[in-house]
């Protein structure tokens, strides 16, 4: 892993330069988070479209060696082998939460959105109060300790992305 190139980064000077600033990096975190939450999502139908085909053909199996004493022992470990991988797959599913950690991330992602879009009012208009500073402030501060964390190469994607100029 690549550590990141500090030595590039020099601090806003200005008022102007800092909602720039703050609106390029809530614009990163917006996306960002709408990513890992496409991804989360992805790993939840990746392991749940298995389990409801694996459950529906061991559910079948039990019904069908219910009716029929003769099934033969190589069905009965196929059955029993899909069983055991319904089991896993539904445990990992469980344990990761991929639906709920997804959408933690989508409402996060669309707090940003919305930060976002005040701080581009906020640049639109030029002039910016120091107490409209504060509060946009104190809104990214509270997002920031709310939000789940990002994989660091998902994040580094949205910054190459948003290396254009605002």
């Amino acid at each position: 892993m690549t550590t990141p190139d500090t030595t590039r980064y020099s601090p806003p000077a200005t008022q102007a330069e800092l909602v720039v600033a703050w609106l390029r990096r809530a614009r990163e975190s917006q996306f960002a988070h709408y990513r890992a939450s496409n991804r989360l999502a992805n790993y939840g139908r990746t392991f749940g479209v298995p389990v409801i085909v694996i459950t529906a053909f061991v559910g079948a199996s039990a019904f069908a060696s219910i009716l029929s004493q003769t099934v033969p022992l190589y069905a009965k470990v196929i059955a029993g082998l899909f069983s055991i991988a319904a089991t896993v797959l539904s445990s990992l599913q469980t344990f990761f939460k991929f639906s709920e950690r997804s959408e933690k991330h989508r409402t996060v992602g669309a707090k940003f959105g919305s930060i976002r879009r005040e701080l581009e009012s906020l640049h639109a208009r030029g002039e910016v109060s120091s107490s409209e500073l504060a509060a946009v402030r104190e809104k990214l501060d509270k997002l920031a300790e709310e939000a789940p964390n990002v994989d660091a190469p998902i994040f580094s994607h949205e910054a190459k992305e948003g290396d254009d100029p605002i």
